[in-house]
């Protein structure tokens, strides 16, 4: 399964949030991505900075992968394609982990786990708090057994 780095952070950071994941307006699979990982962290997949398996079904994906979406909370408006790349390839590189890099999602978290607290400097979309999305993030990494409770 190809996935974001990001897009797993996402996942991770509202499962420790509680959120409740079903389908969404958009048609993307997040829900379906999101039950397959958090049911298995030893799911191998491959980390992309592209489109992915969230991205399946999505009303604002192209046919040759492209998103057309853009975030329109941002001053100025910028390409999610655009913004999505950018995070990813600094998370990949943050995380010392080469694209296309084929790994489990325990293997990814446990990486990610050792960034913790520090990564949600990088992860957290402008005007949203940092402190929250470690928060989340950190109590995922708990629930999933990647991170003691300490």
């Amino acid at each position: 399964m190809k996935l974001r780095p990001h897009h797993i952070l996402d996942i991770v950071t509202g499962y420790g949030q509680g959120v409740e994941y079903k389908p969404h307006p958009y048609g993307h699979s997040q829900h379906i991505v999101a039950k397959a990982i958090l049911s298995d962290v030893d799911i191998k997949i491959k980390l992309v900075a592209g489109a992915d398996a969230v991205c399946q079904g999505c009303k604002h994906l192209l046919p040759d992968g492209q998103c057309v979406d853009v975030l329109h909370q941002l001053d100025p408006p910028v390409s999610k394609q655009e913004y999505n790349d950018t995070l990813d390839y600094r998370l990949l590189d943050y995380l010392n982990i080469n694209h296309d890099t084929v790994m489990t999602i325990r293997e990814y978290l446990k990486s990610v786990n050792r960034k913790v607290p520090g990564i949600e400097r990088i992860c957290t979309h402008p005007k949203r708090d940092q402190k929250e999305r470690l928060n989340g993030l950190t109590k995922g990494l708990i629930n999933l057994g990647i991170r003691s409770d300490s």
